[in-house]
């Protein structure tokens, strides 16, 4: 059963009973009650969704999803979010976001892609929610801007915001809410941040803090590893798809999980897995990536991976694409000017 904090019911339950909605009308076909909602601990996402069609029904307010995601600041994601408040850059609070976001809620997966552009934080819902799944999409989004506003002091203007869903009736009111320019009826939700942003330093940032919250949020994942399968590779994967090249080694990889190199070693053994693989994986997707998006020199592409020299470069790029770097980019580029 997927999980959800309370918080954004919450607010939802505030604003609608203030003008007038019934509260019986709110929490029908639920397990929900006003007492549990406002005192308690996390809800089921069944739950959630229908309390947010009831909330739609009875109001007849299309931007639900808006009034929820201005309401949402760090502290509605708890522990996670104190880790992001705390954390050195912008780069490293995403990381923390997106190692334990499953902490806060189950049923969406926050992943972070690096391309030699942007960074992308994606979203991924695990459920199908319905009419009501843009209400959580504007909310993640309107979150991350939150975030990056909060750190920088300005607007956050230069990003891409992309929902999945088609444009709305209400799309009109976005430019109150949304800074950046908006697409609809993408592959995903997601949102496109430039990488001069990312390592910009936090004015938040206390280090005695973020290294307690990384503590916290690591002990939780372990007891979330007891009881899931391929905790740690999906963790140490987005670790890795998180950073552009260089990649980080296995120390500082172990180091963000708060654990000893031979542990993680062991525990992706275990997922029958290895940081090599993992590593090597990510490293020829970002090959994949400077060959066809730059006319960059083989040996400039093996310098920027961190290869200490061409050749170690090629032979690990045969061995798992099956030609030579120079022959992919040449078949591929003339597959597209053939197109």
């Amino acid at each position: 059963m997927h999980l959800i904090s309370p918080v954004y019911a919450r607010f939802v339950l505030r604003e609608l009973l203030q003008r007038g909605v019934s509260e019986r009308a709110l929490f029908a076909d639920t397990t929900l009650n006003r007492k549990g909602l406002e005192t308690g601990g996390d809800i089921s996402m069944e739950d959630f969704a229908t309390f947010l069609e009831n909330a739609l029904e009875s109001s007849g307010d299309e931007q639900l999803g808006l009034l929820i995601g201005k309401h949402t600041t760090l502290a509605t994601l708890g522990p996670v979010g104190a880790a992001m408040a705390n954390a050195p850059t912008v780069r490293e609070g995403l990381q923390a976001m997106e190692s334990f976001s499953r902490l806060h809620t189950t049923y969406i997966h926050t992943g972070l892609i690096s391309s030699l552009d942007v960074m992308s934080v994606q979203f991924r819902f695990e459920q199908n929610l319905g009419t009501v799944e843009r209400f959580h999409a504007e909310t993640a989004v309107m979150l991350i801007q939150h975030y990056l506003e909060m750190l920088t002091g300005q607007p956050l203007e230069d990003a891409q915001y992309r929902f999945h869903f088609e444009q709305p009736a209400y799309a009109g009111e976005y430019p109150k809410h949304f800074h950046s320019p908006v697409s609809f009826g993408c592959a995903l939700t997601s949102v496109e941040l430039p990488h001069h942003c990312l390592d910009l330093r936090s004015p938040y940032y206390n280090e005695e803090l973020w290294v307690q919250a990384q503590v916290l949020l690591a002990r939780r994942l372990k007891e979330l590893v007891d009881n899931s399968k391929d905790t740690y590779t999906s963790h140490v994967t987005a670790i890795m798809q998180s950073h552009e090249p260089p990649l980080p080694d296995l120390h500082g990889v172990a180091q963000r999980l708060h654990l000893s190199h031979r542990t993680l070693s062991r525990r992706l053994q275990d997922e029958s897995t290895s940081f090599r693989e993992i590593k090597a994986i990510t490293l020829s997707a970002w090959a994949r990536e400077y060959l066809l998006m730059t006319d960059d020199s083989v040996e400039s592409i093996a310098a920027a991976l961190g290869y200490q020299d061409a050749a170690n470069f090629r032979r690990a790029f045969r061995a798992r694409e099956g030609c030579p770097p120079g022959e992919f980019r040449n078949t591929r580029r003339q597959r597209v000017n053939e197109t």
